[in-house]
């Protein structure tokens, strides 16, 4: 299909000021977390091949999903931030799991299947660290393969 752009508008949205709202993100593409194979025994995964990482799948503990979903966050806000130490704190308390999609893609000139997982995400009160961790979360996406239009993320509620 042939698409013509006739208007780009820039858009910026920002979490709620007040850190009494109850705040909902809802990702509007798949979160793709891999786990690598030495996360494998702390998470009783064992995979069927020898892979060089996995994709996190509903089958697996949602324990893995939100740890690496965490440092995933903290690597990529402490890496723009340039900040000296790694920021480690409990983002993901509440949260919804709403399906698992097997998402084709080309990569490196062969096909490819990629696991991505769609959540709702709930926090409560949220203190000011929290809340910019999570705004840029919100602006660069969650999860891993941003750049290819994985874990963007909707504020939902809280607006």
């Amino acid at each position: 299909m042939i698409f013509k752009v006739e208007r780009v508008e820039r858009r910026k949205v920002m979490l709620p000021s007040s850190i009494d709202e109850e705040i909902v993100l809802t990702s509007g593409t798949p979160i793709v977390v891999r786990i690598p194979p030495y996360r494998w025994k702390e998470y009783g995964i064992q995979p069927r091949k020898g892979y060089r990482f996995v994709y996190w799948r509903s089958e697996y503990t949602p324990t893995a999903f939100i740890k690496q979903l965490e440092d995933n966050v903290a690597k990529k806000y402490s890496e723009y931030f340039s900040a000296e130490e790694q920021t480690s704190l409990s983002l993901f308390e509440k949260l919804k799991f709403r399906k698992q999609v097997a998402v084709p893609l080309w990569m490196r000139g062969e096909e490819t299947t990629v696991i991505g997982t769609l959540w709702e995400f709930y926090f409560g009160p949220t203190d000011e660290t929290k809340r910019k961790i999570l705004q840029f979360g919100l602006d660069a996406g969650f999860g891993e393969m941003n750049s290819l239009g994985f874990g963007f993320m909707n504020l939902t509620q809280g607006m």
